[in-house]
């Protein structure tokens, strides 16, 4: 694998990343200015970070059946970052995430993730 190619998937990888913190951080902060904290509103923001991640998630694995399919270890290292997003947020989605990482690097056919 070449530098570039690296660097590619890096890039691809800190982007799709940097995406969904900027939407998570981003709703919440709208969310957390206009409302005050309870357990249900903290709720709802941990469901909003989970749907966020499994729609992520789904587009990444769906790049694994295209035509020209995407580079294994790239899809790992975005579903990687995306399991590291979910460790703190939403453990059970994280789990979810690792049996797809783990299936992808044993090339078994990947299912979508729900949540």
């Amino acid at each position: 694998m070449t530098t570039n190619t690296r660097n590619k998937k890096a890039t691809t990888a800190v982007t799709v990343v940097a995406g969904i913190k900027s939407v998570i951080f981003g709703d919440y902060k709208m969310m957390e200015s206009s409302l005050t904290a309870s357990p249900q509103f903290t709720q709802e923001v941990m469901q909003d970070v989970a749907q966020v991640i499994v729609l992520e998630a789904n587009r990444v694995i769906r790049t694994l059946s295209l035509p020209k399919p995407a580079d294994r270890t790239a899809v790992e290292s975005v579903l990687e970052s995306l399991k590291a997003i979910a460790d703190s947020t939403c453990p059970e989605l994280a789990k979810t995430l690792n049996i797809r990482l783990v299936a992808i690097r044993n090339n078994i056919q990947v299912n979508q993730v729900g949540v």
